[in-house]
């Protein structure tokens, strides 16, 4: 069975043309193309930037969300992915 690839920092499950581009224009396979562009990321923003940003994309989508469930899972699941995930 296949790895399914979420994008390391805002956990959005990517395909092929979902991927972020590395500086030499290549794909990034870690990353996806809204949040990473050209070797960078695409906006500098805390966790809880990116958490507030992504609640109305969940809410009342397919899965459909509350906006408090789409928070919970978002708390529960970006700190755990690369670019959030804390050295302990």
């Amino acid at each position: 069975m296949e790895t399914r690839k979420i994008c390391q920092s805002c956990g959005m499950p990517m395909t092929d043309g979902d991927f972020g581009t590395n500086a030499g224009g290549g794909a990034n396979q870690e990353y996806c193309k809204y949040c990473y562009q050209n070797g960078r990321f695409s906006r500098e923003e805390t966790l809880e930037e990116l958490i507030e940003s992504s609640v109305p994309f969940m809410v009342g989508g397919a899965d459909g969300f509350t906006e408090e469930q789409a928070r919970k899972l978002l708390w529960e699941t970006l700190p755990q992915l690369k670019r959030w995930k804390r050295e302990e």
